[in-house]
């Protein structure tokens, strides 16, 4: 009984923290062109919809596909889509994508994998994809 009760308390606290976001929920976003001076010229930037800014700095969970990328050892990038599909490739948009900041750095051997971690919406800076998840961990 003791064990059951640990359990429930334990999937208690970890729905109560952390939201199962899905890239659907992320697909509310539209797209409004703006003059950026840095570049000299008119670059998208995201007008994020109601159900995006209900998440915006929410502990969040969302499963996706590691593309390759090589930058820091604690960022990775995570793609609604597999690599042949993500929108490098032509499959969607940047929406799809997300930078992930990971608490530590971990060797993932996994091609799809699950991420928990704060949701930060990225609005203004064109250096940077528009979905950041900070503090992030793999979650197993």
């Amino acid at each position: 009984m003791k064990l059951y009760l640990f359990f429930l308390l334990l999937f208690i606290s970890y729905s109560t923290h952390c939201q199962e976001l899905t890239w659907k929920t992320l697909a509310d976003v539209k797209w409004e062109r703006r003059y950026n001076k840095e570049y000299d010229e008119y670059i998208n930037y995201p007008k994020f919809g109601e159900k995006v800014k209900q998440v915006k700095d929410k502990e969040v969970v969302i499963s996706g596909y590691l593309l390759p990328v090589e930058v820091e050892c604690n960022y990775i990038v995570v793609s609604a889509l597999p690599f042949q599909s993500c929108f490098f490739c032509g499959g969607g948009g940047i929406e799809t994508v997300m930078e992930v900041y990971l608490k530590k750095h971990r060797k993932i051997k996994a091609n799809k994998i699950k991420v928990k971690g704060k949701l930060v919406l990225n609005s203004n800076d064109v250096e940077h994809l528009v979905y950041l998840l900070k503090e992030a961990e793999i979650v197993e």
